[in-house]
């Protein structure tokens, strides 16, 4: 597991935030796209990681309820937790932080519902699907673009997700935007 984050321009914090939590049977990772750029926004980032670090072992939409009422009172942001256990991955997004899939050839986007985590959004809901061997997770915020394709990449997803959350950032990364990606395998 891997990710990397950038701030807008010239900007010196990030308002993207990531963190993970390994566990023997899964490994579950949330990102946080906090509103707007700069100081409010790492502090909503920042936020959602501290509400997520307390319930390490929820679910992905109970993860997601909590910190959708736990940014109520600040900026809010777009957010998505994603479980890994064996051969699946669980689910749950409120906003447009993207999730996908990806293998060497092609990509399964996973679905997070329109809204605003801490403002705007409906009852938080998982989804769950198949995570083919050698199959990479990835999830990103809408600072990366969604174009970017596992077959105009060759071998990057035979790579370390140590390698493919960078390769993202820097071929798929815009500068008018924070960014954030990560980069999962299941385990063996």
């Amino acid at each position: 597991m891997s990710g990397v984050r950038r701030p807008i321009g010239d900007e010196v914090v990030c308002g993207d935030a990531f963190a993970f939590v390994d566990t023997p049977d899964a490994v579950t990772v949330l990102v946080c796209d906090g509103l707007g750029h700069g100081d409010a926004a790492a502090q909503a980032s920042r936020e959602a990681v501290r509400i997520f670090q307390e319930g390490p072992g929820l679910a992905p939409e109970a993860v997601l309820e909590r910190v959708h009422r736990g940014l109520s009172h600040m900026r809010g942001g777009a957010v998505a937790v994603a479980r890994i256990e064996r051969e699946r991955v669980s689910f749950a997004g409120l906003g447009n932080v993207s999730g996908w899939i990806a293998h060497a050839e092609g990509r399964q986007g996973m679905v997070s519902l329109p809204g605003i985590a801490g403002h705007q959004g409906r009852r938080t809901q998982r989804y769950e699907y198949a995570l083919p061997p050698h199959a990479t997770v990835i999830l990103h915020s809408d600072g990366i673009g969604d174009r970017w394709d596992p077959g105009s990449l060759p071998g990057l997803f035979a790579r370390s997700p140590a390698v493919v959350a960078p390769t993202l950032l820097r071929d798929a990364g815009g500068r008018r935007d924070d960014a954030c990606v990560v980069a999962l395998r299941r385990r063996a």
